[in-house]
Parts: structure tokens; C-alpha cells; sequence
């Protein structure tokens, strides 16, 4: 039975997301001892380094973020597609700037659950900004860490997703959700609403770390960060760790 990690990637003008990836496949690599399939583009493609695999596709595009107070193009769409995209029995579904500083995930991946992401997560500055329970009559889930096994629960689950984002206005005015543009992680939670309402088997216990994107990442590298918040000076080690802040100066 064969186990490895998928990301998604794709360059914009504003964000080379490149950089976060494949400094998340090299601990990946170092704390994970994984096989990593990035998803990207041909323009993007050049710049991956570390990777076993490519997978080349043409990015969905419509959908937008703030970043810097603009409207810029926000490629998340395309995840939907993970169950196909995967080439492995076991699958770690990362955000490119999902960084693994233990081996704890592996834990997940030999776990008997066919399908697991975090409900929870904390905010490392101690300010609760993720915390979005006004913001829909559903508890949001974070599409950031997904473990899932090829079967027909994860598949069953995936194809939800896809319906969902096929109608997604629909969907959020049926659940009150406060956020217009397509978002991995309510599509997520709508869709395990919709099968499994009253299953939390599929929630990994405990919280996701988070450093949100106002946060400056002062020093990383494969032992861990050091991030400013204000006037305080903390550093992260042996814990793993998603960080908003994609302009980041990788010392790697």
C-alpha cells in the first residue's frame, strides 16, 4: 500500500508560491521520509524542486482573495480533484504552507480512518482569529491537512465537494455562510454535513497551529521559525505549523 503527500501550486503576480512549496517538500522529506506530487502549471513547474512527481494541469481560475488589500487571483479550486490527482493509496493532502516539523502526521497515515482534516484550530498569537463560529450554522473545517485513503468514503466525499462547489452560492445561503468566494474549508464541512452529520470520526483531535498572515516570520529553517507579533519575539521548534504570511524569506 503505497503513501505520499499531494500539494497544490501555482505562481500569481503577487505571490510566488513556489518558494513556501518546496520548502515544505524538503521537511517533508527530512521529518516524513514521504514521496511528494506537486499539482501545478507549466509556468510554475520550473521553479518546484524536490518533488517525485509532477502533475500538470490548467489551473481553475475566477476566483479571488484579498492580499494587501487587493482583490488577487486565489487558485483553490483545483483540490477538489485531489482523489484523482493522487497516485498513492494513502494520501497527505498539504497547503504548500503547511510546514512539518515532527513526524507526528504519520500517525494519521497509518490510522484505520479513511478520511481525516482538523476542525480546531489555534491561533499561535494568542488573539483566537480563527475562530469563525458566527460565521455559518456549521462548525468550519480546515481543508489544510487532509488524510485520505482511496476508497469509497473518501471518493463519496470528494464528489460532494465537487457538487458543492458547483453550487456554491447555493449551498452557502442554505448554511449561512459569510464568505462569497469559493473556500476549501466550508466545502469541506458542507459536504460532511451533508453525509455524515452526525459523524465527527473523521475530526483529527486536538488543534492545527496557526500563524496568522499579519504575523512576520523573521528566520526559518529546517529546525524551525522565529515569528514577531508586536513587540514579542517567539520560535517555533519541533512543532508543526501553518503560516498565512507567504512573503517569507527562506534560510534554506
Amino acid at each position: 500500500m503505497s503513501a505520499g503527500a499531494l500539494i497544490y501550486c501555482f505562481d500569481t503576480e503577487q505571490v510566488q508560491y513556489h518558494a513556501c512549496t518546496n520548502f515544505a517538500i524538503s521537511l517533508i522529506k527530512k521529518n516524513l521520509n514521504l514521496p511528494v506530487t506537486v499539482v501545478t502549471n507549466e509556468q510554475t513547474k520550473e521553479h518546484i524542486r524536490g518533488q517525485d512527481q509532477i502533475l500538470l494541469i490548467e489551473q481553475k481560475k475566477g476566483n479571488r482573495r484579498f492580499y494587501n488589500g487587493n482583490a488577487v487571483p486565489w487558485y483553490n479550486a483545483d483540490r477538489t480533484e485531489a482523489y484523482e490527482h493522487s497516485p498513492y493509496d494513502t494520501t497527505l493532502l498539504l497547503d504548500s504552507d503547511y510546514f512539518v516539523y515532527t513526524n507526528n502526521l504519520l500517525q494519521l497515515l497509518s490510522s484505520d480512518e479513511e478520511f481525516l482534516l482538523y476542525q480546531d484550530a489555534y491561533d499561535l498569537t494568542d488573539r483566537k482569529s480563527f475562530d469563525y463560529q458566527t460565521m455559518s450554522v456549521i462548525p468550519m473545517v480546515w481543508a489544510t491537512v487532509i488524510v485520505f485513503k482511496k476508497c469509497e468514503k473518501s471518493k463519496q466525499i470528494f464528489e460532494m465537494v465537487k457538487h458543492i462547489k458547483s453550487n456554491y452560492s447555493y449551498f452557502c445561503n442554505l448554511y449561512r455562510i459569510q464568505f462569497s468566494n469559493y473556500r476549501n474549508d466550508y466545502a469541506f464541512a458542507m459536504a460532511l454535513n451533508q453525509l455524515f452529520p452526525e459523524e465527527k470520526r473523521h475530526l483529527i483531535p486536538g488543534s492545527m497551529s496557526m500563524l496568522p498572515a499579519d504575523t512576520e516570520v523573521t528566520k526559518i529553517d529546517e529546525h524551525g521559525l522565529t515569528f514577531k507579533f508586536d513587540k514579542y519575539i517567539n520560535f517555533i521548534e519541533g512543532h508543526d505549523v501553518h503560516v498565512y504570511n507567504k512573503e517569507i524569506k527562506f534560510n534554506v
